[in-house]
Parts: structure tokens; sequence; C-alpha cells
């Protein structure tokens, strides 16, 4: 597991990085906005306020550029609209002061939130790309039902029995027909 830590100074920095001691994990900190590539790491601890910014646009930043878990800290009186305002990064926000044991909590939460999404969002993209290929198939056995004058059965077995034969996918074959037909249709 790989944290980067940014934080207004180096004190503040080492003393989380001091708390999270026992997650043995590698740990990277800057003082001020670092600019460094977020996406290698597991998670983003950033200790509001930043030097230059109070870094919710860091925060932002990070989100976009990072898959990393993203974790804010920010005085206790504040931490609510903090939520608010960066709800949208899927960040946690975290009121100052805390106890060691909240952070760790809050580190090993974060993460498994992050797991979870990427999962989901793996899943989803695995299922878009199932639906594409059932289009195309469908829009394929369209030509072959209008100009072969097949069956929709008839048309779906030829998809069929022309990938098993070619050793193909069927969204190939279903390419291939639609390109064949091209010019007839408006596929």
């Amino acid at each position: 597991m790989k944290i980067f830590i940014n934080a207004r100074n180096l004190e503040i920095c080492e003393s989380i990085a001091s708390a999270l001691g026992e997650l043995s994990a590698e740990i990277v900190y800057h003082s001020n906005e670092a600019s460094d590539d977020l996406s290698d790491y597991d998670a983003v601890i950033v200790s509001t306020p930043l030097e230059s910014e109070f870094g919710l646009n860091f925060v932002t930043e990070a989100s976009k550029k990072s898959g990393a878990a993203i974790i804010v800290l920010a005085r206790a009186d504040i931490a609510e609209d903090v939520q608010k305002r960066i709800k949208f990064t899927g960040a946690f926000v975290i009121g100052k002061p805390f106890p060691k044991s909240v952070l760790i909590n809050t580190v090993k939460m974060s993460l498994l939130a992050r797991e979870n999404i990427t999962r989901l969002e793996q899943e989803k993209n695995e299922l878009s790309k199932q639906l594409d290929d059932v289009k195309i198939i469908d829009r394929a056995k369209c030509c072959l039902i209008e100009y072969l004058n097949l069956t929709e059965k008839q048309a779906h077995r030829h998809i069929q029995k022309l990938a098993m034969d070619t050793r193909r996918a069927q969204r190939e074959i279903a390419e291939d027909i639609l390109r064949t037909y091209s010019g007839m249709t408006n596929v």
C-alpha cells in the first residue's frame, strides 16, 4: 500500500505518517501542493489548510487524476461544510483533532470503498461491452433478415456457425456482415 500525504508543513506530514505506522505502508509526503503523479498511490491524505490555498482545489485535482482513496483532515467546526463542498470527489473528511484509531480506520474503510468502486466500474465496463456486442449482432441479424430473407432464428444461427467455423467472436462476424451490407443500408 502506498499513501501520499500533503500538508502545510513537514511536521504535520511527519505526525500523520507516524500515526499511520501500524499500516505498514509506503508513505510519501510533501508540504504544500505537490505536483507528484498521484496515480501510483492507493490513498491521498490532505491536511487542510495548505500553505497557498485551503486544499480543496488539490483534492479536486487528485480525484480527477487518481483512483486513490482521498481523506481530508479539516478542523472539526468546518468538517461538515468541507464534506459538502467536496462530496463529488468521494473524499472522506475527518474533523481535527481526532484519535489515531479514527485515521487508521478511515484509511482502511476508504481503501475498501475504493476497491469496491473499482470492481463495480470494471463490471459496468464489461456489461457495457456486452451490450454493445448484442447491439452490433442484432444489427447484423437485421441485415441478414432483410437481404438474405432469413428468419431471426436462422440469422442468429448463421452468425453463430460462422463464428464457430472461423474461431472468431460473434461480434467480429457481425461487424463483417455490417461492412458487407453497409452500402445497401444505413447501419
